[in-house]
């Protein structure tokens, strides 16, 4: 091989290598991590004993609960 094939040839392997280097680069940045369901699971919430019986949350709950109910009136047939 003359000198100017092997140039030429270490060139088309370094655009080939840029090229993968940018391929994998995109890739890399698109994946995603998929979601851990078992985190968000209600049985791995605290509750009960270890629950605050703050003022606020008692607050927080009562109004919750009242806007539940509120919800489930049926305002149209009053």
């Amino acid at each position: 091989m003359s000198l100017k094939q092997t140039l030429k040839k270490a060139k088309q392997i370094e655009r080939q290598l840029e090229q993968q280097a940018e391929a994998s680069a995109q890739h890399s940045l698109g994946t995603v991590k998929p979601r851990n369901y078992l985190a968000l699971d209600p049985l791995l919430r605290k509750g009960g004993i270890h629950e605050k019986e703050d003022i606020d949350i008692v607050r927080k709950k009562r109004r919750r609960e009242t806007k539940q109910q509120l919800r489930k009136t049926d305002w149209l047939s009053e």
